[in-house]
């Protein structure tokens, strides 16, 4: 039987930016919970955006949020920050890309910062619902757990290789979305997020079921027997999946939670 169901937000439940869920989607929540399945939302997102998202049972369901790095259930809280240093060595590297068109985003549980110089990422307080501060130097922050890169035309190749190959062995670099590249402290990520929920509520893989869209949901869905790629997700995410399902237009995860439900009954 499963026990846990947790699932990514942008363009696995909704388009990017989107916070119009399907209503559908919080009546069978509801039935499932009454049947002991805990419901979580995982995404790169801030809790307070994917609590809009989740409005009408947002105190109801479990969050790991900021790429996992922010966990929150109604007894259990945990925070994932960078290892010392690291941060401001990460900062002076993207600040170096500046003058090619990138921003960065440093965030850290509830609030997402950006330079007070610039204005790309302002469109978060209305798209994504985000609580966004406007600071004089991102270099100085502390207890940074995640940075987004952004550039409007997307992240290159090239780009993202570089940074991968510079910083991987000290944190987690991942493609979340077209537009953005992610880095987390080392193994700091969503599927470590729900490994840690499933150590503290003592569900096992068998009992769990996942779902996402990105390269940034593989390490979520390796820790869930029942590992769902929506059918519009990237080929990494797809062949790590025990199963791919219709695309995320179609509502497939709603589908999903429905044949769960059924089964449980």
């Amino acid at each position: 039987m499963i026990k846990l169901i947790v699932t990514d937000v942008d363009d696995t439940l909704v388009p990017e930016s989107c916070m119009d869920l399907n209503p559908e989607y919080f009546e069978v929540i509801k039935k499932l919970q009454e049947k002991g399945v805990m419901f979580v939302a995982a995404s790169g997102r801030q809790k307070t955006s994917i609590k809009k998202v989740f409005a009408p049972i947002q105190n109801e369901i479990s969050y790991l949020a900021d790429n996992g790095t922010d966990i929150v259930t109604k007894d259990f809280s945990k925070s994932m920050k960078f290892e010392e240093g690291d941060y401001l060595k990460l900062a002076r590297d993207l600040e170096a890309l500046a003058d090619r068109g990138f921003i960065y985003m440093p965030s850290k549980p509830d609030w997402n910062f950006i330079d007070e110089k610039e204005e790309a990422f302002l469109q978060l307080t209305s798209s994504y619902g985000c609580q966004i501060k406007a600071v004089p130097d991102l270099k100085v922050l502390e207890g940074i757990s995640k940075v987004s890169l952004y550039h409007p035309n997307g992240i290159p190749k090239e780009v993202e290789d570089a940074l991968k190959a510079k910083w991987s062995d000290r944190m987690d670099v991942c493609i979340a979305g077209r537009v953005y590249l992610d880095f987390t402290g080392k193994n700091c990520n969503k599927g470590r997020a729900l490994e840690i929920l499933q150590k503290h509520y003592g569900i096992t893989y068998e009992e769990t079921a996942a779902f996402g869209n990105a390269d940034n949901d593989i390490q979520l869905i390796k820790r869930a027997k029942y590992g769902y790629a929506v059918g519009n997700a990237s080929e990494g995410l797809k062949k790590a999946a025990y199963q791919t399902i219709a695309p995320m237009e179609e509502d497939a995860v709603l589908g999903k939670l429905r044949e769960i439900l059924e089964e449980i009954q």
